[in-house]
């Protein structure tokens, strides 16, 4: 699984006095403040915020199984006894072949849910403040916010599964036999091909 997260997040202030603007230890706690200007003074501020958030998953799983599974039995001889009884006797023939291929998943949270509103809260929570300035001045203050969130997950699974499975039990041989008798018991000849693919998934918590 692979994971990328990138943030940008820009501020900018700007102000354009024509006369003195005094500082106001108030600022700390107020993102924008105009105060304390001469009569007929021009001010200006401009606030740019902007909090981008990208997250992006990718899984990509490919599987290629070939498998050959045989399984004998049988295939005994016994010609030409005189004079007793010949028995045969073979067992099972079992081929089992299994295959489980499980896809990728991806599990992301998103890093900017909600967290763009706590900034918010602590930059924008005072507001602005303009106060104090002299006759005929001028004063704006231009604040510009833009928040986006982008994500995307993205799974692909390919699978190419070949099994060749084979149980084979009998030819067994019992000729020319004289003065007895003859007794061939062949077992179970018995073959199976299981496949399983788990698709993949994306969960997405917010």
């Amino acid at each position: 699984m692979h994971t990328l997260v990138k943030r940008v997040a820009v501020g900018v202030v700007t102000g354009l006095f024509l006369t003195s603007l005094a500082a106001s230890s108030a600022f700390a706690d107020v993102p924008a403040e105009i105060s304390g200007n001469g009569a007929g003074s021009y001010n200006s501020i401009y606030i740019k915020h902007k909090n981008k958030c990208s997250v992006y998953q990718k899984n990509q799983t490919e599987v290629l199984t070939e498998v050959e599974s045989q399984a004998h039995t049988g295939g005994n001889t016994a010609n030409g006894n005189t004079g007793g009884d010949v028995t045969i006797d073979t067992g099972n023939a079992t081929s089992t072949v299994t295959v489980q291929v499980d896809g990728g998943s991806n599990i992301a949270t998103n890093p900017c849910c909600c967290e763009c509103d706590t900034c918010d809260t602590h930059l924008w929570g005072q507001g602005v403040v303009i106060s104090g300035n002299g006759k005929d001045s001028v004063s704006s203050v231009t604040v510009k916010k833009k928040k986006s969130s982008s994500i995307k997950q993205k799974n692909k699974t390919q699978v190419l599964t070949a099994v060749l499975s084979k149980a084979k039990t009998g030819k067994n041989k019992a000729k020319y036999n004289t003065d007895g008798t003859v007794e061939v018991t062949t077992g179970n000849a018995e073959s199976t091909v299981e496949v399983t693919v788990t698709s993949s998934s994306n969960t997405l918590n917010p």
